[in-house]
C-alpha cells in the first residue's frame, strides 16, 4: 500500500521544479520507507540534469556505448538532452563506470539509480531496458510523450519509485504578437497577410523530426519492422510523405509546421519588445534584413566567393560539411535551420501550393531560393534526389 501511493506522488514528481532546500536540517525518518521517499525527493534535481542536460555529462573523447547511441562531432550536443538513448547509456556504464547519483543527506551519502526494469526493445539490443517510451495520458497524467524509469536506492534496495520523464528539450514557445506571411509585393503599399497568435499558446520543435524519434513512434504505433536500424542516422532528419507526416504529428496531438508560423519564427520583428507594430517587415534572411549584406548575396555577385565556416554555420548550403543538431543557425525566438540544410515541409492553407521550403544544402549559396518567403510546390510523396525534412507543432489549450 505505501508503495502504491509512493509510485503516484513520484510520476508526478519532476513536472514541477521545487525551489531548492537545506533537507538535513530534518530529523532522519524512522521508517525505511518515509527514508526512501525523502533521499529520492532530493535526487530531483540531479535526475532533472541528467535528463534535461545530458550532453553536459560527456567528456570530450564521447561515450562507450556504440550499441546503444554513437557519438559523432557532427551532430550537436542537443541531441543528448531528453534522450532516451542517452539515458540508457549513462545507466550502463558508458558515461561514467559508477553511474550511481550521489545524495548527501541526514549526515549520510545516499545513491540512486535507475533499474533496467523493461523488457528488451530487440531492434536495439537483447539488453533490459532503463526506460520505457510512453504514449500519454498516463495514470491521470496528460501528456503525449513520456519516457518511464524506475529509481533505485542502495541503501534501501527493495523499494523502487516510478516517475516520468517529459521532453522539455524538444520545442520552443512562439511569442504572442502580429505576425506577416510570405515576402510582400514592392508594388503594393499594403501589408498582404497579416495574422496574430494572441491567447494562443504555439510551441514550435526546434529541430526537424529525427529518424530516431520516428522510431519511436514506430515502436508505439506496433510497427517494429519499420525501425530505422542504423544509428549512424538516428541524428538525421526522418524522411516520410506527406501522410506520414500528418500520422505522426497527430499521434503525439501535434501538427506539421505551418508556412505562415515558420516565417513568423524566422523572420526576426523590426522591434521585439513591440508585439503590436503599425508595420510588419519582411526579413529576408533571420540575420539580415537585406540579403544583400549576407553571405548568400555575395555569392550572387561574386562568382568566386569562399563559403567560411561562420557561413555554412548559419545556413548549410552546397559546399558545407553536414551537422545536425546544431545550434548556430538558431532564430531570433530559438528554431533552427531556417534557410539552408535540408528542405521542409510546410502546409498552407494560405497558398495550397506554396508548401516547400526550397532553400537547402542541395542548393549552391548563390541559389535566389535561399530566401525567407520563397516557397516551392510538393506533392507530398517521396522523391530519390530530394530528402525532405518536417518538424510538428503543438498549440495547447489552458
Amino acid at each position: 500500500m505505501i508503495l502504491g501511493f509512493l509510485s503516484v506522488i513520484g510520476i508526478i514528481l519532476l513536472f514541477f521544479r521545487h525551489r531548492p532546500e537545506n533537507r538535513n536540517k530534518y530529523q532522519r525518518p524512522a521508517s525505511s520507507e518515509k527514508l526512501f521517499a525523502q533521499v529520492i525527493l532530493a535526487s530531483q534535481p540531479q535526475i532533472l540534469k541528467l535528463w534535461e542536460d545530458g550532453d553536459q555529462f560527456i567528456k570530450k573523447n564521447g561515450m562507450t556505448c556504440n550499441d546503444e547511441i554513437l557519438f559523432d562531432q557532427s551532430v550537436g550536443r542537443s541531441y543528448y538532452q531528453c534522450q532516451p538513448h542517452f539515458w540508457q547509456c549513462y545507466w550502463a556504464g558508458g558515461i561514467r563506470k559508477e553511474p550511481a547519483l550521489k545524495i548527501d543527506l541526514f549526515g549520510q551519502t545516499f545513491h540512486v539509480r535507475a533499474k533496467p526494469s523493461f523488457q528488451p526493445i530487440l531492434k536495439y539490443s537483447p539488453y533490459p531496458r532503463f526506460y520505457e517510451i510512453l504514449k500519454g495520458p498516463f495514470q491521470g497524467l496528460n501528456f503525449h510523450y513520456g519516457v518511464l524509469v524506475e529509481l533505485t536506492l542502495d541503501e534501501v534496495p527493495d523499494m523502487t519509485w516510478p516517475i516520468v520523464l517529459t521532453d522539455s528539450c524538444r520545442d520552443v514557445y512562439l511569442p504572442e504578437r502580429i505576425y506577416g506571411y510570405g515576402k510582400v509585393d514592392p508594388k503594393k503599399n499594403d501589408q498582404d497577410f497579416l495574422w496574430d497568435n494572441f491567447d494562443r499558446k504555439i510551441f514550435i520543435d526546434k529541430f526537424y523530426v529525427s529518424n530516431q524519434q520516428v522510431n519511436e513512434w514506430r515502436i508505439l504505433n506496433g510497427e517494429p519492422d519499420k525501425v530505422v536500424t542504423d544509428r549512424a542516422t538516428w541524428s538525421h532528419p526522418a524522411i516520410l510523405n506527406l501522410t506520414e507526416q500528418k500520422n505522426y504529428c497527430s499521434f503525439f496531438g501535434k501538427k506539421v509546421l505551418e508556412a505562415k508560423m515558420f516565417d513568423a519564427a524566422t523572420m526576426t520583428p523590426s522591434d521585439i519588445k513591440n508585439p503590436l507594430p503599425d508595420r510588419v517587415s519582411r526579413p529576408q534572411t533571420p540575420w539580415q534584413r537585406d540579403i544583400g549584406k549576407s553571405f548568400l548575396g555575395m555569392s550572387q555577385i561574386n562568382p568566386d566567393y569562399q563559403l567560411t565556416p561562420l557561413d555554412c554555420q548559419l545556413a548549410q548550403v552546397k559546399g558545407c560539411q553536414e551537422k545536425y543538431f546544431t545550434t548556430d543557425s538558431v532564430t531570433w525566438m530559438g528554431m533552427n535551420f531556417a534557410l539552408g540544410f535540408y528542405p521542409e515541409s510546410l502546409p498552407n492553407p494560405i497558398e495550397p501550393k506554396k508548401n516547400l521550403k526550397l532553400s537547402s544544402k542541395f542548393l549552391p549559396p548563390e541559389s535566389p531560393l535561399h530566401e525567407l518567403g520563397v516557397l516551392s510546390n510538393w506533392q507530398g510523396q517521396l522523391e530519390a534526389n530530394m530528402p525532405i525534412a518536417f518538424r510538428c507543432y503543438e498549440e495547447v489549450s489552458l
